[in-house]
């Protein structure tokens, strides 16, 4: 908690440079500018600058006008400081704060009215100010400054909102964890809890998961996304006050442009902690909130998404404004228009990228490129701002990476550093990797960890690369050990697959870094509830490891049930011990296979048909109705009378069908209360 503190002083204590950073000051330049300092110019460029900074009786006569128009010593320094800052980085001029002061007292000596002429005539002495002309310079950058701290508001509102979702989420995950008492109603779950935004059926849902991802989120999950998106398009339609005519803004849309492009930026800016820790794998706020990984990404994603949109707009905004002045190719020569260029680049890239397509077909490509393009991006946005203020936002993306990659090493180093590990090839691309449990881990139900495999005979990217695994931790064993399930398909894991093969044995040892563990380790049900899990392929192992719980702390006498999807028969060889463990704890275990054989029964349903052999099989040749499952599963809970919780993992296909199901043959009519929780391998 000291960590997200200084954090946030970090960021509240940021200001801009330029304009905004003192109103004073600035009141101060655009109503001497109106005079002739010997320059051939009333502009404030860097010609003039250059000449003006130079020039003893205007910094006389700017430095007076400041220290007679306030009585704070602290914005009379920091409006000096402005000055000195400007006369820096326009005209190279080094003042420092003593100096400024030396040029105010040496002024105060040769002060007089100002003239209608020295407006023509270059101007050899120091000037009052005319009160009344500068009043009103003075409240047209009052204004402007609080146009743009509105602006900054309207950015902390976007941040307010992710802060209240994670104290309303927080809050029911309390209540429910820790007092046993659930805020959900049963139509709230019904209805946006667990069923997906659309349901579409299994021959378009490939293509459909490509396309359109977010249409398998939970509509509770899209309604926030939702509300988040409306909330960001009005934030940047309204409260827009400012009136011409202005010293600065000289035209309805010149002020236009400018306001807008503030109010942009500084709402593209303050979604940066937020994108950085919703997409960080040691997110505090996934403990407190009870969110999963999967949730915080796909709102990492959409801030992301609405961060590149934002600053989009502000790129296109003041390239059409250089180009339609002329000025493009000399603003190119700024150093903080190239970094921003970049910045815009790297962003765009980030967000592109990301997409799950190309997750897909090149994920280790994905992950190194992601990494590489984040610190680029923090670097850029450093020398794009640092001239112009905000840093705050810079340093909270900076300090939520280094607190990630801290969190991390410390994960690394108590879960044992460098260690091997057995891979076993147990038949169809699924392998089975035993490691020996680290002293200081803290194995829970639902842990998963990030698995580094070494070896310098590999391609020096394959060390780099990190894949989340679910961990198991063997049964009943003297010496406990963590087991790892997973199918190899592209990049490191089918690597792995093809070193077993050419070793030409069924067990390799590698070495490897465990980083973790990660993963919620919440309680899994109420003692007193009927729990039945649903796995398709390896998801068995998420659901094995809550039953492995459930079955241990076991205190009622209700039969849990455990459905186990798979393709063929062949696949129980290699989870065989495990499923005979659970069976031993009171379990009841149904297998369903879904090749195509010749069987003369293919009625889904678990009731009407005893199996004779160790385990309860369905051979069905066909994907099973998981609407029946979920209907059979519910009535059978309702007559014994006992609260339901339904357990699932399995492809992103098979969980948003299962949820679709849930929610469908769930309604408030229900003698019970029905839970569903989820384990996704889909980030």
């Amino acid at each position: 908690m000291k960590f997200l503190c200084l954090l946030y002083f970090a960021i509240a204590s940021s200001s801009a440079l330029v304009l905004v950073d003192s109103t004073l000051a600035s009141a101060c330049v655009y109503y001497e500018k109106g005079f002739d300092w010997g320059c051939g110019t009333h502009s404030n460029g860097m010609k003039a600058y250059t000449c003006r900074c130079g020039n003893v009786n205007w910094l006389g006569t700017i430095t007076n006008c400041i220290n007679s128009n306030s009585k704070s010593r602290h914005v009379v320094d920091h409006a000096f400081k402005h000055i000195a800052g400007r006369c820096l980085s326009r005209g190279n001029f080094h003042y420092s704060l003593d100096d400024m002061w030396k040029f105010y007292e040496n002024g105060t000596r040769y002060l007089r009215n100002p003239t209608k002429n020295d407006e023509e005539s270059e101007v050899f002495t120091t000037l009052l100010v005319n009160q009344t002309d500068f009043d009103w310079y003075y409240s047209k950058f009052k204004g402007f400054t609080f146009e743009v701290e509105r602006s900054q508001w309207f950015g902390w509102g976007l941040v307010f909102y992710w802060a209240s979702i994670i104290a309303i989420a927080s809050l029911f995950n309390i209540s429910n964890r820790y007092i046993g008492f659930k805020l959900f109603s049963k139509s709230f779950r019904k209805h946006l809890a667990i069923p997906p935004l659309v349901r579409i059926g299994n021959t378009t849902s490939r293509y459909a998961d490509l396309l359109l991802p977010d249409a398998f989120r939970t509509r509770l999950e899209v309604l926030i996304v939702g509300v988040f998106v409306c909330l960001s398009i009005i934030s940047v339609g309204v409260g827009y006050e400012l009136q011409t005519p202005h010293p600065y803004l000289t035209n309805r849309w010149f002020m236009n442009l400018v306001l807008v492009s503030y109010r942009v930026d500084l709402m593209s800016m303050s979604l940066f902690p937020v994108i950085y820790f919703f997409g960080i794998r040691n997110n505090p706020f996934i403990k407190i909130s009870g969110l999963s990984y999967s949730t915080f990404n796909y709102f990492h994603k959409w801030c992301a998404y609405v961060c590149a949109i934002l600053a989009f707009i502000h790129s296109i905004i003041w390239t059409t404004y250089s180009i339609k002045e002329g000025g493009y190719k000399m603003w190119w020569n700024d150093a903080y228009w190239k970094w921003g260029i970049a910045a815009m680049t790297l962003l765009g890239l980030l967000v592109f990228h990301a997409a799950k397509l190309i997750r897909d077909i090149a994920y280790e490509v994905f992950l190194f490129l992601h990494r590489f393009m984040n610190i680029f991006f923090i670097i850029c946005m450093y020398y794009h701002c640092i001239s112009l203020g905000w840093l705050g936002w810079i340093w909270s993306m900076a300090g939520i990476l280094g607190f990630e990659y801290m969190m991390r090493i410390i994960r690394i180093m108590l879960s044992g550093g460098f260690q091997k590990a057995e891979l076993t090839y147990c038949g169809d691309s699924v392998l089975k990797m035993t490691i020996r449990k680290p002293k200081f881990f803290k194995y829970g139900c639902g842990s998963f960890s990030f698995i580094y495999f070494v070896d310098f005979h590999d391609p020096w990217y394959y060390p780099w690369q990190s894949h989340p695994f679910t961990l198991l931790s063997t049964p009943e064993s003297v010496d406990e050990k963590l087991i790892v399930y997973f199918r190899a398909k592209k990049g490191m894991t089918n690597h792995l697959l093809k070193k077993i093969f050419s070793s030409g044995e069924c067990t390799i040892s590698h070495r490897i870094i465990i980083e973790g563990p990660y993963g919620n380790n919440v309680s899994v049900a109420h003692p007193n509830n009927k729990v039945v899990g649903i796995a398709a392929g390896l998801g068995v192992t998420a659901v094995y490891a809550y039953f492995s719980k459930i079955a241990k702390n076991k205190q009622s006498t209700i039969v849990n049930k455990f459905i186990w999807i798979i393709r063929n028969r062949d696949h129980i060889s290699w989870f065989r011990k495990e499923l005979e463990w659970l069976k031993s704890k009171d379990c009841e275990i149904a297998i369903v296979t879904t090749s195509q054989i010749s069987i003369e029964d293919s009625f889904i349903t678990f009731n009407d048909k005893e199996s004779t052999e160790e385990f309860c099989f369905r051979d069905l040749g066909k994907r099973p109705d998981l609407v029946q499952i979920i209907s059979n599963e519910i009535t059978a809970a309702c007559e014994e009378r006992n609260d339901l919780t339904f357990i699932a993992c399995g492809p992103s296909s098979f969980n948003r069908e299962l949820r679709a199901a849930i929610s469908q043959k769930t309604c408030n009519s229900l003698s019970i209360a029905v839970d569903y929780k989820e384990e996704s391998f889909t980030w």
